[in-house]
């Protein structure tokens, strides 16, 4: 209380919050896994909200991760099969999913700490989704409404008009303009027709 209530102190522990900060986003860029060997259609993707620090791992493949006191992988297929198996079987809170090629990118993006706005002595901190599978669901459908939006909008003004619509759109446009007229005809017709001051003009 007595370092926020002095400017001087205030601005101090400010900059080194943001050193803080700064060190850990930059040290989370990497934490996307890599590949090792041929392309399978599943990989192996920890749930860091569900890791409990067992440590049960194989070194080639995973790597425990200090800050965040959680396993993460970093190298797809790095060991064998059977060091790969032991692995999934020995996680006591089966954290260690695997998933499809193309969800991996996504849930890797969505598991990492992401700097959570707030004010206050510890500002906002971080935070993450707690069911990433479930938010990894969300996005994939979201992205989907967008890239459809996207395409079929641009497929609408990409088409060109044919002959035969240029034709029947200047055809039901002249009936249009010609039921108005006829319509404000008629009306001006019945009101020149109507009573003056309740007495018809001959």
């Amino acid at each position: 209380y007595e370092i926020l209530m002095r400017e001087n102190l205030r601005k101090e522990y400010n900059a080194s919050i943001g050193e803080m900060r700064g060190h850990y986003s930059s040290s989370s860029l990497g934490r996307t896994s890599s590949w090792n060997g041929p392309l399978r259609p599943q990989d192996l993707f920890v749930d860091e909200n569900a890791c409990i620090e067992c440590l049960h791992h194989a070194s080639s493949i995973f790597i425990f991760d200090e800050a965040l006191g959680c396993a993460r992988v970093k190298l797809q297929y790095g060991d064998d099969g059977q060091k790969i198996e032991v692995s999934v079987d020995s996680c006591t809170v089966n954290c260690i999913h695997r998933v499809e090629k193309e969800e991996l990118s996504v849930l890797e993006f969505l598991i990492q700490p992401q700097p959570k706005e707030g004010f206050g002595i510890f500002g906002g901190g971080w935070e993450r989704p707690a069911n990433v599978f479930m938010a990894a669901k969300s996005f994939n459908k979201q992205t989907h409404n967008e890239n459809h939006g996207r395409n079929s909008s641009a497929s609408t003004v990409e088409e060109e008009e044919t002959p035969a619509q240029a034709k029947a759109g200047a055809d039901a446009s002249r009936k249009i303009n010609m039921e108005t007229a006829s319509g404000l005809f008629s009306r001006f017709w019945q009101w020149q027709n109507k009573p003056f001051w309740g007495k018809k003009v001959e």
